[in-house]
């Protein structure tokens, strides 16, 4: 644990250096949420396969009940 009378670096945003190149940026921001769209996609499929499966294979067999 840090000592609470020494400050932290981050507290003096002068001295916070920022090197991140503009263009890599925009290439990240233009890349990252396509990918998380194509996730949370994949995501969404998979739980309806799976309750596609479940209903052929448990609910129908079974027939009607009553």
């Amino acid at each position: 644990m840090m000592p609470t009378d020494q400050p932290s670096i981050a507290d003096d945003p002068l001295e916070v250096v920022d090197q991140v190149d503009e263009a890599a940026l925009a290439e990240v921001m233009r890349v990252v949420p396509l990918g998380a769209g194509v996730l949370a996609g994949a995501a969404v499929a998979l739980l309806v396969i799976g309750y596609l499966v479940i209903y052929l294979l448990v609910f129908l067999p079974r027939g009607t009940v009553g």
